[in-house]
């Protein structure tokens, strides 16, 4: 319509994901509601199942806006008069390497109105910054934030912004320098592979910052910096192509890319499940796609029905919730079955009972096979597929607890024999952890640790059932419980999809995409130093019952750790999922300011748990302190999942972190030992009385304070 009061909106361009035209389209129809001045010019071919969305979101609403939007969804000339006339340039890309939009529409007197993200913002206008660019509330919140702060500014800070606009200019010679600089930083920190070895060095043509490689592609027969590394290769050799797609994370729907969509049906489908549900925004309706297709192409039913929602779960495991994850999820939850059943042969064991020296040779022996295990799990994965390892570490488990209940327990021989397979297979849950997300991964694992957080605090819940049992005599009952689970588990994983079939580790190095992150090594160390007080402030059940309480009072304990942290973990985890719309600050905060539950039992046996006999201060303060080592423990590795990023990267760096910490854990007795007996003439294995010592000698608390605090805060 002829307005000449009108403020005209425009973009231009291809309607991808990665121009946020979705984000236009979503806040079109508020925009124009609330702004009876706005007119709307949107043109450019959809080119993506975004751009796909965003055409079938507006379609129904132009007849509704008749002459306040137009619509082209095909390669539109523009009009000269039209670009001056608009008023902002929308610009909300979520990355722009280039980005010259703001510079075309600039020079005309056109500011910009969008994210300063890449290319963009060199030119005034109005943008709002990335701070989560896997979720699409932040997106559209800071977006319509941008666009309501744009349209309600004064006329004279507008135009004295678009007159600001018209000189600016951009050298050649500048942008040229520039770019010799990065090309000399690029030179200088590359990696050459061995397959990529040449006798020519690198060479930069400082005249023109030019790679001279780019001159010799029918020398060598290839073109550019990024073909150096595929020489040599195989060309047919499609599993190197799929690892090499995952590393460079060219689509986080890995799914998606095995199994392509035509153009054609991806229109269909897009218009149908729009049709269904009007909530859905374009990255799930993707996803929607390409599980759909992928259950189509599965031969098996039971592949296929491995491959529907859960959606009893759905709520409670946060995003999309297959059947595939819920069995996924139990091998995961029923893991501490094995350190529940070797802390109960250590128990039985006579050896290990008649002097303390032998109980730390089981521990040690324990951790040791933890440090075995991530090396073999690891490296296991570069070859064996995920569900192939996993249900052969669902069998090993079930044989070993089945070993456990027929061999001599009391043979100290077998007794350390069996901790070690225990810490070898205990280390294989990750594994469990890590696949439940292979079909929901898009939102990155900040946005999933809502499920991190269920499943951590059902784990804790198994525990618990375990001691429960345990006290009670009735240990083969929750045996016979978890044999079934794992049974049930492992043949299901033999149908698994085809994703869960076919993947395996890259062959990157070890250390790749893992050091870099300076976050992740803070969070390591403050890991290690943790577990080195694991033996001293892990010895709680003894305090209780040096404190005065029954072994009845202890399973009370054990309901009431059950409960808590049953109730709390996820409630948690689900508040710090709404905080983290706006970034993975959030979990990563709540880690860094969350102290670890080993202090809290130090702190109370030092301070009070001497003070009267069956205190139920003392009692209330391990049982929290046991809630928030379930909550650190999850929220640590969450936020390192977060950092990294990529799952590879997750799997290899969290075995890496399991690595480092059982080795500290392994060390911790004797450290703990070793600065209690400095500090206070103490040590942690002898507990017998809580008492206060009189003379020279500390007191048990004095001896876990030291050998705890120093390490811990």
């Amino acid at each position: 319509d002829r307005d000449p009061d009108a403020k005209i909106l425009i973009f231009i361009g291809r309607w991808v994901k990665q121009k946020g035209v979705d984000h236009i389209a979503m806040l079109a129809p508020v925009l124009l509601q609330s702004h009876p001045e706005v007119q709307i010019v949107l043109a450019g071919p959809p080119d993506d199942a975004c751009g796909l969305y965003a055409a079938e979101l507006l379609a129904p609403i132009q007849p509704k806006f008749e002459g306040r939007l137009f619509v082209c969804t095909e390669f539109f000339a523009l009009p000269e008069d039209l670009r001056r006339g608009a008023h902002l340039c929308f610009a909300p890309s979520i990355g722009e390497p280039f980005g010259y939009v703001d510079v075309e529409f600039g020079l005309l007197g056109v500011p910009s109105l969008g994210c300063a993200i890449g290319g963009l913002g060199k030119m005034p206008g109005v943008y709002f910054r990335q701070q989560n660019s896997d979720s699409q509330d932040m997106l559209l919140a800071g977006f319509s934030a941008a666009v309501q702060y744009a349209l309600d500014m004064d006329d004279s800070v507008y135009w004295e912004m678009a007159f600001e606009c018209i000189p600016a200019q951009f050298p050649f010679s500048i942008w040229r320098s520039n770019l010799q600089a990065i090309y000399r930083t690029a030179q200088l920190h590359f990696k050459r592979g061995k397959e990529a070895e040449r006798e020519e060095p690198l060479m930069l043509d400082g005249e023109l910052g030019m790679n001279v490689l780019m001159e010799q592609k029918q020398r060598y027969g290839y073109g550019k910096l990024s073909d150096i590394r595929m020489v040599d290769r195989n060309k047919d050799s499609g599993v190197w192509i799929q690892h090499k797609m995952q590393r460079m994370q060219v689509g986080e729907g890995s799914e998606f890319l095995m199994q392509p969509v035509s153009e054609v049906r991806v229109k269909e489908l897009m218009a149908f499940w729009m049709a269904e549900n009007q909530e859905t925004d374009a990255e799930t309706l993707q996803s929607h796609i390409s599980l759909g297709n992928q259950r189509i192409n599965e031969r098996s039913f039971a592949t296929r029905s491995l491959m529907v929602p859960c959606r009893p779960f759905v709520r409670l495991m946060g995003n999309s919730c297959l059947r595939i994850h819920f069995f996924i999820a139990l091998g995961y939850i029923v893991s501490p079955v094995v350190d529940e059943r070797m802390s109960y042969i250590s128990k039985s064991a006579e050896p290990l009972q008649t002097h303390y020296s032998w109980s730390l040779v089981g521990t040690t022996i324990t951790n040791l096979g933890c440090v075995f295990g991530a090396f073999v799990w690891l490296a296991l994965s570069r070859q064996v597929p995920a569900n192939l390892l996993m249900a052969v570490s669902l069998f090993m488990t079930e044989r070993l607890c089945s070993l456990t209940v027929t061999a001599a327990a009391s043979d100290l021989i077998w007794v350390l024999i069996f901790n070690f397979a225990g810490g070898f297979l205990s280390t294989s849950r990750w594994l469990f952890l890590i696949w439940n997300f292979n079909e929901d991964f898009h939102g990155g694992f900040q946005v999933a640790c809502k499920r991190i957080g269920v499943l951590e605090s059902l784990r804790s819940v198994a525990v618990m059932v375990a001691v429960i049992l345990s006290h009670c005599g009735l240990e083969y009952l929750y045996h016979q419980g978890v044999l079934l689970i794992s049974l049930t588990t492992l043949v299901l994983l033999f149908k698994a999809p085809h994703c869960y079939c076919s993947y395996s580790l890259p062959p990157t190095g070890i250390f790749e995409g893992i050091f870099v992150r300076k976050s992740f090594i803070l969070l390591l160390v403050s890991e290690m130093l943790n577990n080195l007080t694991g033996y001293s402030s892990l010895t709680y059940p003894d305090w209780w019952v040096l404190n005065g309480w029954s072994t009845s009072d202890i399973i009370t304990f054990s309901w009431a750790t059950l409960i808590l942290s049953a109730v709390l973990v996820p409630l948690i985890f689900g508040l710090l999922v709404k905080m983290s719309v706006w970034g993975p600050w959030a979990m990563r905060d709540f880690t860094c300011m969350l102290p670890p539950g080993s202090l809290l039992r130090a702190l109370a046996l030092w301070e009070i748990g001497y003070l009267h006999h069956r205190s139920k201060l003392f009692a209330a303060a391990v049982i929290f302190s046991y809630v928030i080592d379930t909550l650190r423990s999850a929220s640590v590795f969450a936020s390192m999942m977060s950092i990294l990023g990529n799952k590879w990267y997750a799997l290899k760096g969290c075995y890496l972190v399991i690595c480092l910490t059982a080795l500290c854990s392994a060390a911790s007795p004797y450290v703990g030992h070793a600065i209690a007996l400095r500090l206070c003439n103490a040590t942690p294995f002898e507990r017998v009385t809580l008492d206060k010592a009189v003379g020279p000698v500390g007191s048990l608390g004095e001896a876990i304070f030291w050998a705890v605090v120093p390490l811990a805060s």
